[in-house]
């Protein structure tokens, strides 16, 4: 009676995981990506060279992919960051007006196209990645040094959908 239990329950789980699959779920002719200068239409100067940056750092650590000169990639990743925000998010306990905390929010939309034939592999409308920081001295300091955590939220989220979802 045991042993049959254990063998169900033991079916039973493995039929759960029948589809889950580990590593890149990326078409086999994927393997390389060419990832310009993140094209910036937002109003803050500079981010795109940060958010480049931090796509770059999330693609070589996924290791789905590999970064490639243009030349020699399979696909080119085009992003375009659309709007930049900053939302207070916690205030003095004794100021209902004075914010401490902020969310810094970045949104982009991005194509995956195989550079061969220009066919689109993924495409998205939107993706935001944000960090809530605290602020601390001054608006400046305290934006430089939330920029890169947002950045890599966003990286880490447009590499998220490349890599582990295929309709």
């Amino acid at each position: 009676m045991k042993r049959t239990l254990a063998a169900a329950l033991l079916l039973l789980l493995a039929a759960g995981c029948a589809n889950y699959q580990l590593g890149s779920m990326l078409p086999a002719d994927i393997r390389t990506v060419y990832v310009p200068t993140c094209k910036n239409q937002t109003a803050e100067p500079l981010i795109e060279q940060d958010v480049t940056r931090a796509i770059l750092s999330q693609i070589q650590m996924d290791g789905s992919l590999r970064v490639a000169a243009e030349d020699n990639a399979d696909v080119v990743l085009d992003i375009v960051l659309t709007k930049f925000w900053l939302d207070p998010v916690a205030y003095e306990s004794n100021s209902s007006s004075t914010a401490n905390q902020y969310r810094m929010s970045i949104k982009a939309s991005f194509v995956l196209r195989r550079r061969a034939d220009g066919s689109v592999v993924v495409d998205s409308p939107s993706v935001t990645g944000w960090y809530d920081f605290d602020f601390a001295g001054d608006m400046t300091s305290s934006k430089n040094i939330a920029l890169r955590p947002a950045a890599e939220d966003l990286g880490r989220r447009i590499v998220s959908q490349i890599v582990q979802y295929w309709p």
